[in-house]
């Protein structure tokens, strides 16, 4: 059974391809989300201090946003580094 599996040494061309595409598109995604969010979060922000109201729930979405878009980064390279091209 330990010889089964140190015989596959790489994914197939026509797996690995979509596979990455898809990866990919996903990531795309992600970040146009974090994207909207920090937009949308940043006018909450600018709205809380134009009249004098608390910042915590519009700090907290920029904090979540950026947050959100670091992870994606890093989850990216991680499956990188595990789906070799």
């Amino acid at each position: 059974m330990r010889s089964a599996v140190l015989a596959y040494k790489q994914m197939p061309a026509d797996v690995l391809e979509p596979l990455m595409q898809l990866l990919n598109w996903l990531l795309w995604f992600v970040l146009l989300v974090c994207l909207a969010w920090m937009i949308l979060s940043a006018g909450r922000l600018w709205m809380a201090f134009k009249s004098d109201l608390a910042v915590n729930d519009a700090s907290f979405g920029v904090l979540m946003s950026l947050l959100g878009a670091i992870v994606a980064s890093t989850a990216s390279g991680i499956a990188l580094a595990f789906l070799p091209a």
